[in-house]
């Protein structure tokens, strides 16, 4: 039994089985990099006719680095990888002090480290987005809020991006629960059709800004001139939007994202993903009170409300004439909206060019509002893959060093 266990440990540290286990991983990642991965069978056997689309889908080539035969060469590779350290940092134990040589149980240790990483990021990543305009802000995983103080883009002269830069505050603070918001007669009827918009009276030269709740509308409620910080405004596709800050924007610590260089908080980490702009049609009633609505939000009229669907895309950028709006962005030329107008319990699509009444709203225009787009990531196997990188590399050093001092000897 004894000389069992012996050669099963002697070929579990062989260098040649790690030499064939480390071949196949490079098979296995070139496969994975050439065959597109997480396609239904119908495209592999469309796109590879004949044998090629009946080995990928045996092997499971079709999402090659969470198949079996993948995370079974890889935990065999991890034997081999611990019983070689193992052995060899024992027997350099034993060694007088300066005669050991310890830069290779490192790249080891680091290498073992690394895959572990590997896995458990495999295993257990997450990945969220989410679209913030200046004053929006989100969840983070834990109970923080983000909170877009200001965001940068920057072209080089041809007009290609340059730059994409966010500046965030962050809250640790957990705020009240808020209590249940007061429902309209739309509401209590069931009526849950779009959200409202931003409203603007210009005597005072602010803005007003509604929950952008998917299901239940809120009353607008005032805001400074530029969407303020501490407002609760939609945050887009991803985590949702919540409500003030617990504590003014100015005393939150503050970073800046920029692309390549994320946020690095406890838990997750927060990325530059894109920059784009949204448009807003800009709506104005008779005492010159300005709404600010995009797709599917909707502002309340005293018979029924306005909600805005669509720009007409049917149109050219410059179908109709820009019309400026009052201590508001500026307006570029609009294609015509298409607008659901509900007056009295009567619904009707409708399609307005700027300068055209819509119920007894004014169409003024549109604005263009800038977005960031941000990647909220959440990776438990990060610090494990950082850590083996740097034990990798300070292996490969010292054992290099070391090898120079002897040949210089």
């Amino acid at each position: 039994m004894k000389a069992f266990f012996d050669k099963l440990y002697n070929a579990l540290r062989s260098v040649k089985l790690a030499v064939v286990l480390l071949v196949l991983l490079a098979l296995f990642a070139i496969a994975g990099g050439i065959i597109p991965q997480g396609k239904a069978a119908s495209y592999y056997i469309e796109h590879f006719s004949g044998a090629g689309s009946r080995i990928i889908l045996a092997l499971a080539l079709d999402h090659v680095f969470s198949s079996f035969l993948f995370l079974l060469v890889s935990a065999i590779f991890a034997i081999n990888l611990t019983v070689c350290t193992f052995h060899r940092l024992t027997n350099e134990l034993f060694k007088p002090r300066e005669k050991r040589r310890h830069g290779p149980d490192l790249l080891h240790i680091g290498l073992i480290i690394l895959l572990f990483g590997g896995i458990l990021t495999s295993r257990s990543r997450t990945e969220t987005f989410i679209n913030l305009r200046k004053g929006d802000s989100a969840r983070l995983p834990g109970g923080a809020k983000v909170v877009l103080v200001d965001l940068k883009y920057e072209q080089y002269p041809d007009g290609r991006p340059k730059s994409w830069e966010s500046t965030v505050a962050i809250d640790k603070n957990q705020p009240p629960e808020a209590p249940a918001p007061m429902l309209t007669h739309e509401e209590e009827s069931g009526d849950t059709l779009g959200t409202t918009g931003f409203a603007d009276p210009t005597l005072n030269n602010s803005l007003s800004s509604a929950k952008a709740s998917s299901s239940e509308p809120a009353t607008s409620s005032a805001a400074p001139a530029a969407p303020a910080i501490s407002a609760e405004t939609g945050a887009g596709p991803g985590l949702p939007s919540s409500p003030a800050p617990s504590t003014p924007i100015a005393e939150l610590p503050q970073y800046r994202i920029r692309v390549n260089t994320p946020l690095r908080l406890k838990g997750y980490s927060i990325y530059q993903q894109n920059w784009h702009t949204e448009k807003q049609v800009v709506l104005r009633d008779a005492m010159g009170m300005q709404f600010f609505l995009e797709p599917g939000m909707r502002e309340t009229t005293k018979d029924g409300f306005v909600l805005f669907m669509a720009l007409d895309t049917s149109q050219g950028a410059g179908g109709a004439a820009a019309v400026a709006v009052a201590a508001a962005p500026a307006v570029a030329a609009a294609p015509s909206a298409i607008f659901l107008l509900e007056q009295n319990g009567k619904r009707t699509v409708v399609k307005a060019a700027p300068g055209e009444k819509i119920g007894s709203f004014t169409f003024s225009g549109y604005i263009e509002q800038p977005v960031s787009g941000l990647a909220v990531v959440s990776d438990k196997g990060y610090p494990f893959v950082a850590a083996g990188f740097i034990l990798v590399i300070l292996g490969v050093f010292i054992t290099y060093i070391r090898k120079l001092k002897g040949m210089l000897a």
